[in-house]
């Protein structure tokens, strides 16, 4: 199928380009999707991003792998419509990941203390296994395995949800997901990381030598997707339940 399709735009004046490319066909699953979106994160201002599903129709895909006629017919010319998407930044030291879908903290070692500031106020000491944070586009991923909110496309948002947090009368943190608006800045602070790591959509780094994690909306990336077959984000929403 790839290659089909290759040679389909390469017959229609299309160039292949692999390390500077205007746009990037991603074939597979969302998953796949992210994995490309990281591969190309340096450039992602110069590039947009469309993709056709090989599976069961994903968030980041307008075509299936049955669609490919009707995917041709609509990249050729090239005029499809722009979507834009915010990329999550975490500040680790002198180390900075990014994020479509969430940033996720989480120490599977043993009880995580995490000292949560919103805009530079204290708002909650957490103790549990670790936080998640996500976009609107993420909010439908790992946070809806928490019990975290769905955010509806277009609302810009971000959701901060607890990993099997402990709640007694000496640590009580909001038990709740925590809608916040999108250019809130986010600080963690902890005493002890050991153990703890963080995880970045698909890539997870160790946390042991930090002592804090500054979490906001990217400044300097943003995530470009072309949108094809007119699919309505409730259409892709009833797919999950």
């Amino acid at each position: 199928m790839a290659e089909g399709v290759r040679n389909a735009l390469l017959t229609c004046g299309f160039r292949e380009e692999n390390k500077h490319p205007d746009g990037v066909i991603v074939i597979g699953g969302d998953g796949t999707f992210l994995f490309a979106v990281h591969q190309y994160m340096d450039i992602l201002k110069e590039t947009v991003f469309i993709g056709i599903h090989s599976g069961t129709l994903g968030f980041y895909m307008d075509y299936r792998d049955t669609e490919i006629s009707e995917f041709l017919t609509d990249i050729i010319p090239g005029n499809l419509p722009v979507e834009e998407y915010p990329i999550l930044e975490a500040q680790v030291g002198v180390q900075t990941f990014y994020a479509v879908n969430e940033i996720r903290i989480e120490n599977p070692m043993r009880t995580q203390n995490l000292n949560l500031y919103l805009d530079n106020v204290s708002f909650e000491q957490f103790r549990g296994t670790g936080l998640c944070v996500c976009t609107q586009l993420g909010s439908t991923a790992f946070n809806r395995s928490l019990g975290g909110a769905v955010l509806q496309k277009g609302l810009p948002l971000f959701e901060i949800t607890e990993m099997a947090g402990i709640h007694h009368s000496q640590f009580r943190s909001l038990g709740a997901p925590f809608v916040i608006v999108d250019n809130t800045k986010i600080r963690l602070d902890s005493d002890n990381f050991e153990g703890a790591i963080i995880g970045a959509d698909v890539h997870v780094a160790q946390l042991s030598e930090c002592k804090e994690i500054k979490i906001q909306e990217s400044k300097e990336k943003i995530l470009r997707i072309l949108r094809g077959r007119k699919i309505s984000y409730f259409e892709r929403l009833a797919r999950l339940s």
